[in-house]
């Protein structure tokens, strides 16, 4: 009864307790309630659950400053996810950084790190000095960077020169030393190019993102790559900001001038806004015109007919952005130079009855 009228005292007026109140209330040192706190293996289990229900009906909040000078470390990484003033918020628009997300912390956790979401623009003139801050404050040990867009990359060479880990979702264009993950656009362009000619189709319309975007980028060069082998020169392109209002837009434009007999969206939302505007105009797909969508995210099974799509991976490529991190901050390794190979997912959305 006692511990809990201290408990809603406590969180009422936002005391904080102290290590030293936690081991007196579960009758250890205070040296064993921070190591069974911090998950020491020589702590036992029974231990470890005492302290920690102590510290929790006490509001105690581990000192992570304190702790940061004592070890060198802060237990704490970043994830940056880069907008772009100049295109819709992708990060808001799109559930795509949740699975990469919900890949990073499954790692972190387990790790018993703790993550900071930050989200920045490319065109934001404090860009630089957000890295400054993020170097010199020293409270993370490591970050993890979605760039979006092909800007200067320069806070890159600013991580790297001053040896504070970090991973890039991409390869960034202009070097090949940057600790990195490739998703494998490039070759997922190249697999949706491969289905449609393995299909026989040969008017093909592509609705792509924006041009500035590197996934956009690289699936283009990709897939148009893959057409240009396979003989097929006949195609209509427009870009979209991976909307799903972007992308009906951009199929209303197409159909104003070419009738295509499939259609390749840069990513599954303007595939879902193509689907629309198709089914809007009275033509049925699969039986008149193939879409085709990028990114395998859970709209897919929701539309009718369900969207053929390429999975990215991109839980996976959260789980190893984190575990390759991790190995940098633990001197485990010195660069980063991973790449995941994406899937074609076949469902109804590409073939002919």
């Amino acid at each position: 009864m006692l511990l809990a009228i201290w408990r809603t005292y406590c969180i009422e007026n936002r005391y904080m307790s102290t290590l030293k109140e936690v081991a007196e209330l579960a009758g250890v040192s205070v040296a064993t309630a921070s190591l069974a706190l911090n998950h020491n293996a020589r702590i036992k289990e029974s231990t470890r659950k005492k302290v920690s229900a102590c510290a929790k009906a006490l509001n105690y909040v581990p000192n992570r400053i304190g702790r940061t000078l004592k070890n060198g470390k802060s237990n704490a990484i970043a994830v940056l996810a880069m907008t772009s003033t100049r295109y819709a918020d992708i990060v808001h628009e799109t559930a795509l950084l949740y699975y990469c997300l919900e890949g990073v912390l499954s790692i972190v956790d387990r790790a018993h790190y703790t993550v900071r979401f930050d989200v920045k623009s490319h065109e934001d003139p404090m860009l630089i000095n957000y890295f400054e801050r993020v170097i010199g404050e020293r409270s993370l040990d490591g970050i993890v960077i979605v760039p979006q867009f092909a800007r200067n990359y320069q806070f890159v060479e600013l991580l790297h020169r001053n040896q504070f880990p970090y991973v890039l979702l991409h390869p960034p264009r202009f070097v090949d030393w940057a600790n990195c993950v490739d998703m494998g656009n490039y070759r997922g362009g190249q697999i949706v190019a491969d289905l449609l000619k393995r299909c026989g189709y040969r008017q093909i319309a592509f609705i792509n993102g924006p041009e500035t975007h590197i996934d956009a980028m690289e699936r283009e060069r990709g897939f148009l790559d893959a057409l240009a082998s396979a003989g097929i020169t006949r195609f209509v392109k427009r870009y979209g900001d991976f909307t799903i209002s972007s992308g009906l837009a951009a199929m209303r434009s197409i159909l104003g001038e070419f009738r295509p007999e499939a259609v390749f969206c840069g990513n599954d939302y303007m595939a879902a806004g193509a689907l629309k505007c198709l089914r809007e105009s009275g033509i049925r797909v699969p039986e008149d015109v193939a879409i085709i969508g990028y990114d395998n995210n859970d709209l897919c099974v929701g539309l009718v007919p369900s969207l053929t799509t390429v999975d990215a991976h991109h839980e996976k490529l959260g789980k190893l952005l984190a575990k390759e991190l991790l190995s940098l901050i633990d001197h485990k390794t010195k660069s980063v130079s991973r790449f995941v190979n994406p899937v074609l997912i076949e469902r109804n959305s590409h073939l002919r009855s």
